[in-house]
């Protein structure tokens, strides 16, 4: 039974049939009563005199004429009011079928049937209201489904769906029976558990959800690793309203994104933290939208003849009200947002047109974010953008940090492996800095090593600088890989340098970042004539 009412039919033949039945009744039963009784008392009181003569068999005659014709002329309109009324009733239980199916998907998200959005904010303020007086105090955990992205793009929306009820399917298990998991959209969840006596117990359950989450995904052929973030507030602690409580499981989930696989419980600070970014977010969009974040040009020197070997690319925005703002402040803002992909895309596509005018010889250097290496389509999107500008693979090089090689290592392998078989040359940046292995110079196609400027700068006063880069450069000359010594300031730097093996160099000394305009003025500084 539905609350819009029976959904069964109404007019059925039994009922056609029961119907014909009871007018063959009806009409013997009054046919009857006239013809032997009625008439003798009715007719005379109108002066109408009775026929005599008339025998029991004429009458009964009569009688079975009068209800067989009458029964008759019922049944062609019982048959047109039986189809109409079928139709009626077809159309009547559609509606109503219509009409549960809407009220459905209003409260369900249709693809992984978990509640939506609407019906989890509806609990959680009943549970929020019902607090004071219950005792029941309520636990939002807001849960970000890492690498998502790379595997709808890669295998399709079809198998992307797919992993989306795997996905439900495994925090639902996961959580409470008494917890309401909602999806918010995209790769976005949110459950809603009452809150328990010890918040460590919060804790160690969104370890659990995480850990679930980044199973192996096997389906149809699909062999992915996906993670999780996740943002957790209590009631009423962080909020004793709906959108405090959700807000604050926002800025936590924010927070821990810093940290791709944890959870984070929110904390007062992150309140503010969370509307900065959000607005630098906006900003940053529109930025990219726009155009407005343009690339700028470091020149890499040969250090052997003091030639120019090409420009590292470097991403320059100026806001508008704010002014100018670091990469040190935006870029982790566009990764966090989900708009790295769209920035380089940007900046790579800018530089191809600008390196167009400049000599052929001259190669650029784009720098990836680590994020990036765990997209296995990052390939096809240099390709299209080289393609879109008419620029040649094999004047790129892309600079990678080694924080990118260790945390999807066959997807990162796969994906630079791709450069190189293109023609796209690979630099390891920061080298030292980080995760330094001879592993990941044995396993990766690195064609390049970036001394960190760190080194170069303290080199002359700190002997265990001045050893490792001696140490990095035999490493690299023995291993056929070149280099470039980062942040030279000083002629007598790059000078040291090339004598014991460097192959580039970079830094203020012989220029700093500049406009795409101003490229060729500095080329001919150097005798560089234009293409």
């Amino acid at each position: 039974m539905s609350k819009h009412g029976s959904a069964e039919p109404l007019v059925t033949p039994v009922s056609v049939i029961l119907t014909l039945l009871a007018t063959f009744l009806i009409m013997g039963i009054t046919s009857t009563s006239w013809e032997f009784f009625l008439q003798q008392r009715v007719l005379p009181s109108f002066g109408i005199s009775l026929e005599t003569g008339s025998d029991a068999a004429a009458r009964w005659r009569f009688i079975i004429t009068a209800v067989a014709f009458a029964t008759l002329s019922q049944i062609g309109p019982a048959l047109l009011l039986f189809r109409l009324m079928r139709r009626l009733d077809k159309a009547r239980v559609a509606v109503l079928k219509a009409r549960e199916e809407a009220d459905a998907l209003a409260r369900h998200d249709p693809l992984t049937g978990l509640a939506n959005r609407r019906i989890l904010r509806e609990q959680l303020r009943k549970r929020l209201s019902a607090a004071p007086t219950s005792g029941a105090h309520s636990a939002l955990f807001l849960i970000d489904v890492d690498r998502f992205r790379a595997v709808n793009d890669l295998h399709g929306h079809s198998m992307g769906d797919l992993v989306l009820v795997e996905v439900a399917n495994r925090i639902k298990a996961t959580l409470p029976a008494d917890a309401i998991t909602a999806r918010l959209g995209g790769e976005e969840f949110l459950a809603l558990l009452p809150r328990p006596a010890s918040i460590e117990t919060l804790g160690k359950l969104a370890h659990q959800v995480i850990v679930r989450i980044s199973a192996p995904y096997q389906l149809n052929g699909l062999d992915a690793r996906l993670g999780a973030t996740i943002g957790i507030a209590v009631s009423p602690d962080n909020g004793a309203e709906e959108m405090e409580l959700m807000r604050s499981a926002e800025a936590a989930l924010y927070r821990a994104k810093a940290n791709p696989g944890t959870y984070r419980f929110f904390e007062h600070a992150m309140d503010r933290e969370l509307k900065q970014a959000l607005r630098l977010q906006r900003d940053l969009h529109a930025a990219i939208a726009s155009g407005g974040i343009v690339p700028f040009y470091q020149p890499l020197i040969r250090l052997a003849d003091g030639t120019v070997a090409g420009f590292e690319v470097l991403a320059r925005w100026n806001h508008p009200v704010r002014g100018h703002i670091s990469p040190e402040a935006f870029i982790p803002v566009a990764e966090e947002a989900g708009l790295i992909g769209q920035l380089t895309t940007l900046i790579l596509r800018q530089a191809c047109l600008d390196a167009n005018k400049w000599p052929a010889h001259l190669k650029i250097a784009v720098n990836l974010s680590p994020i990036q290496l765990k997209e296995a389509s990052l390939p096809d999107q240099i390709y299209r953008a080289l393609r879109t500008a008419g620029f040649p693979a094999q004047r790129l090089e892309i600079e990678i940090t080694e924080s990118g090689l260790v945390n999807d290592v066959n997807t990162a392998k796969s994906i630079l492996t791709s450069f190189r078989t293109a023609g796209i040359d690979v630099a390891l940046d920061d080298f030292g800095t980080g995760y330094s292995s001879l592993q990941n110079l044995r396993s990766f196609p690195v064609t390049k090593l970036k001394i960190d400027k760190s080194f170069v700068r303290s080199m002359n006063s700190d002997t265990q600088s001045k050893n490792l880069i001696i140490g990095v450069l035999a490493m690299s000359k023995s291993l056929g890989i070149a280099t470039t010594a980062e942040g030279i300031e000083e002629a007598a730097e790059g000078a040291y340098l090339a004598s014991i093996g460097c192959d580039f160099g970079q830094g203020y000394l012989y220029a700093k970042p500049m406009r795409g305009d101003e490229v060729l003025t500095f080329l001919a500084t150097y005798g560089v004539v234009a293409a």
